[in-house]
């Protein structure tokens, strides 16, 4: 079944792979006569994804027409070609082209925290915000939720902020786990949730 547009991220990554993700690598595999059709059947996502994207990529001056010496019919468009190949991580943009900041701080977080080794809420942000900026509520956060789901070890100190260590067995990969709106982890290396808030906690 194809994958329909945006939905939670446990249920639009199947693999670890967003549908974003998918349709990049269906344009770096084809390169040129690219077209929202076929993309959508290689990729195995819906058009409407496909389209938002495509137009988001020509904005930000990763695509372009194909030069064509016909007009294209009416109703048609001409296809696309691969003019600024980024790498294999798909161009996270808005729809205007440009570049959407939204989980720059996690990934920055996540790749600090195999670097410093041991680290407070207050340091993680402070090195993660040479990234993008990043608040210490925000590390905290992120931290708390890690070490639930086993992600970290907590060190507390009587009287001192509490201090945390990554766990090197849990490492998954370079993607950042991603705290949900549902309180749960959903670790993208993985494709799935790794924690999830047991109902009683709500009671």
């Amino acid at each position: 079944m194809m994958a329909t547009g945006r939905k939670p991220v446990h249920l639009e990554q199947r693999g670890g792979k967003s549908n974003r993700q998918r349709v990049w690598e269906a344009i770096r595999q084809q390169r040129s006569g690219l077209t929202c059709y076929d993309l959508a059947r290689r990729a195995r996502v819906t058009e409407a994804t496909v389209r938002t994207y495509l137009q988001a990529l020509i904005n930000g001056g990763y695509l372009e027409a194909e030069p064509t010496d016909t007009p294209p019919s009416i109703g048609q468009t001409r296809p696309l070609r691969l003019i600024r190949d980024s790498g294999s991580e798909a161009p996270a943009l808005k729809r205007d082209g440009t570049s959407c900041t939204q989980g720059l701080g996690t990934e920055a977080m996540w790749r600090a925290l195999r670097i410093l080794g041991e680290t407070s809420a207050e340091e993680l942000a402070r090195y993660a915000s040479a990234a993008v900026p990043t608040t210490t509520a925000t590390a905290k956060s992120y931290l708390r939720f890690l070490a639930l789901a086993g992600y970290v070890q907590v060190a507390r100190r009587v009287g001192k902020p509490s201090r945390y260590r990554m766990v090197q067995a849990r490492y998954s990969g370079p993607r950042p786990p991603m705290i949900q709106r549902t309180k749960q982890v959903y670790d993208p290396n993985l494709g799935k949730v790794v924690w999830a808030e047991a109902p009683e906690d709500h009671l």
